[in-house]
């Protein structure tokens, strides 16, 4: 197994009863309104990608299981996999139906030739380090189904609103991903970009609501049909496939 350095993500959620706070903190009010955002994308997906097609479905970070237990219940195939111990103790409370691991696929791929024709990966990219980044991307391109997709999200878009205040603000020391970045890694990795989604054009915090949460859900589903100016939206969500002749 490679050596850690005190950058790598991998090290990130380890220490004991993160997986807890970081379940709470989905109650934030703010937090709490995306996410219900971000379950109609998932939908959406689900329906326009696959149809009525059985669906197998991996989550790459799984995390608590956010994301696997939305899926789980229009999944044959439910299958998360994460590196802390602390988070999948809390996923494992979330769904039943799921098979969840505890491994690290990029120094041990313990998937061998499994194929899934979803694949999601939310809130890893942006945080992760380059190196770190093509690597997950390369062993999960590796085990996506012919004609299945690959969505993942951006939710640290160097060009929303949010952090361009910042920038002005002479902030900085902060880890994110640009959109070029994002489409770079698609690309070096055998796949294009089918559709995007943005959310979050408002500069709010986690935890902090600078407009109502009734008026920011209907500013951001009016927001958020608007192509022009999705760059701009902090949380970004990418649906991928292959490219033809990759």
């Amino acid at each position: 197994m490679r050596r850690s350095d005190p950058a790598d993500y991998r090290k990130s959620h380890l220490r004991p009863g993160i997986g807890e706070s970081y379940q709470a903190s989905y109650r934030d009010p703010y937090r709490s309104l995306f996410w219900e955002l971000e379950k109609r994308i998932l939908d959406r997906i689900l329906v326009e990608c696959l149809g009525d097609g059985d669906v197998h479905h991996l989550d790459f970070a799984c995390g608590t299981g956010r994301i696997l237990s939305h899926v789980a219940g229009r999944a044959r195939v439910s299958v998360g996999i994460d590196v802390s111990p602390s988070m999948l103790a809390v996923a494992k409370k979330s769904t039943e139906r799921s098979e969840i691991y505890l491994a690290d696929l990029t120094t041990n791929d313990i998937l061998e030739e499994r194929k899934f024709n979803l694949i999601t990966a939310f809130r890893f990219f942006p945080n992760a380090e380059s190196a770190l980044r093509n690597d997950a991307m390369r062993v999960l391109v590796r085990h996506l189904d012919e004609g299945g997709r690959l969505v993942f999200n951006n939710h640290k878009n160097l060009a929303s609103v949010k952090y361009r205040l910042a920038r002005l603000r002479g902030r900085g020391g902060f880890r994110g991903m640009s959109l070029a970045e994002a489409s770079e890694l698609v690309s070096k990795n055998g796949l294009e970009i089918r559709k995007s989604y943005a959310l979050g054009f408002t500069p709010a915090s986690d935890r902090h609501m600078v407009i109502p949460a009734a008026l920011l859900r209907r500013l951001e589903g009016g927001l958020s049909k608007w192509p022009a100016i999705k760059p701009w939206g902090e949380n970004v969500i990418f649906v991928c496939r292959r490219a033809e002749g990759a």
